[in-house]
């Protein structure tokens, strides 16, 4: 019985999200009503305030497990660890596993990180990027070189968060192990050795 109605549970709650995610391609968060995922989903108002309170508590559950998700990947990231990989032209299993689960929140991050979505979201996600990436480089980093640590970290932080932006903008073309090549080898190589313009030396 137990299992029965966790598969209930589960299936409603697969229903609100895709109601959810067709209304938020036609309008912002802030004007859905209950009304409208409900009608969307063929689910009573009661059943839905077994799973959230409002739209917004909805809205923001997606978020926590998408940032509890995407934060407990990130954590993992080891800078050293990635230029070895793509030393070998290997992609870097972290980064993969980063991408596999920013593709499995997709159509909610490309809304929430497009013209219509949250900017104080898409700014918790670039500070997360940044925060890793600041922990490492400050080890990594010699105590003398020509870009200030807090502009490299700005640099590194932005230049993930627009591939991760782009990636979700163009339909995630590419796989999550090519993402993540393309990620490690923009950060080791930078923009114009990894684009052939200059030769690696």
């Amino acid at each position: 019985m137990t299992d029965k109605l966790d598969r209930r549970k589960a299936r409603t709650r697969q229903l609100l999200h895709d109601a959810l995610m067709a209304l938020l391609q036609e309008k912002s968060a802030e004007s859905i009503t209950v009304t409208d995922v409900t009608g969307r989903a063929d689910v009573n108002r009661g059943t839905f305030y077994l799973h959230y309170r409002d739209v917004g508590d909805m809205v923001q559950q997606l978020k926590d497990e998408v940032m509890t998700g995407v934060r407990a990947r990130v954590e993992k990231l080891d800078i050293s660890a990635a230029m070895q990989y793509i030393d070998r032209d290997e992609p870097y299993p972290v980064s993969v596993s980063i991408f596999e689960e920013i593709a499995k929140h997709g159509e909610f991050l490309r809304i929430m990180l497009g013209e219509k979505g949250d900017l104080s979201f898409a700014r918790q996600l670039r500070e997360l990027f940044a925060s890793r990436v600041h922990a490492k480089l400050s080890t990594l980093s010699p105590n003398e070189s020509a870009v200030p640590l807090d502009y490299l970290i700005s640099y590194i932080a932005s230049a993930n968060f627009g591939i991760v932006t782009h990636w979700l903008d163009t339909g995630r073309q590419l796989t999550p192990a090519q993402m993540a090549k393309v990620m490690i080898s923009l950060m080791n190589y930078g923009p114009l050795v990894s684009s052939g313009i200059r030769k690696r030396l």
